[in-house]
């Protein structure tokens, strides 16, 4: 306590920041890391429940984007302003060519066929087939829609597989990381230290240069610098706390 005492008002007021930060972030990050998401190109989409519907929404490209799944598997995407869908699904026994334990299916767009092949699995097991029984694969990065005629439709319309993937649950991850609560803590740590014991560390770290090491004094050059990082340290925390619940 006689240490606190001894500090100025700037320094106590870095370490008042710096606890009330981690206080922050540590109730902050188990809410939202807790969050279930889906996702979908260049972001995510957080899953909510909307009376029976099950609803993924979240920016994709700057822009809203949002799944709506109905209890019979009915989907609707929305981009924007735009409205994609609805998209349906029937079953399809006579796609013979598909492999041993997939279910045959015609992915339907307003009641055109949209798709003809197979699925398997969800979550992470969830797999798609093609009507010949090749599998398609997931491009989370670009995907190009084509109808069953082979035209190119439109480049923001979610593809077969997206469609499919939602509509029988997909693979869902969560925002956030806990590493950069675990880094914004071990900073504010660090820096608390530095300010408590300053003169302490100055002394050590010119241990085995000088004699007399307990009459050293430091320069206003060693004051500006403490001051600098005491600026900057708890500056690059928030900076990490914040990175830590945006990362995904």
């Amino acid at each position: 306590m006689q240490r606190l005492r001894e500090l100025n008002g700037y320094q106590k007021g870095v370490l008042i920041l710096m606890a009330a930060m981690v206080l922050v972030f540590t109730v902050l990050y188990p809410i939202l890391t807790s969050r279930q998401a889906y996702s979908y190109r260049d972001g995510l989409l957080l899953r909510t429940q909307e009376g029976e519907n099950t609803v993924y929404q979240g920016k994709v490209y700057g822009e809203t984007a949002r799944f709506t799944v109905s209890p019979d598997q009915t989907v609707e995407f929305y981009y924007g302003e735009k409205t994609y869908g609805p998209y349906t699904v029937q079953e399809d026994p006579n796609l013979v060519d598909l492999p041993e334990g997939v279910r045959g299916i015609q992915l339907q767009r307003r009641g055109e066929t949209f798709f003809y092949g197979g699925v398997s699995g969800e979550g992470e097991t969830f797999r798609v087939y093609r009507q010949d029984g090749s599998q398609m694969h997931r491009d989370s990065s670009m995907e190009i829609s084509f109808d069953a005629y082979g035209n190119l439709t439109s480049m923001m319309e979610p593809s077969a597989y997206t469609i499919l993937e939602v509509m029988y649950g997909p693979e869902l991850t969560h925002p956030g990381s806990w590493w950069g609560w675990v880094l914004g803590v071990v900073i504010c740590v660090a820096t608390a230290l530095t300010i408590l014991y300053a003169d302490e560390l100055f002394r050590f770290h010119l241990l085995f240069e000088i004699s007399n090491v307990e009459e050293a004094e430091p320069s206003g050059w060693e004051m500006a610098s403490r001051y600098i990082s005491w600026t900057l340290l708890p500056v690059l925390a928030l900076a990490v706390f914040i990175i830590g619940l945006l990362y995904w």
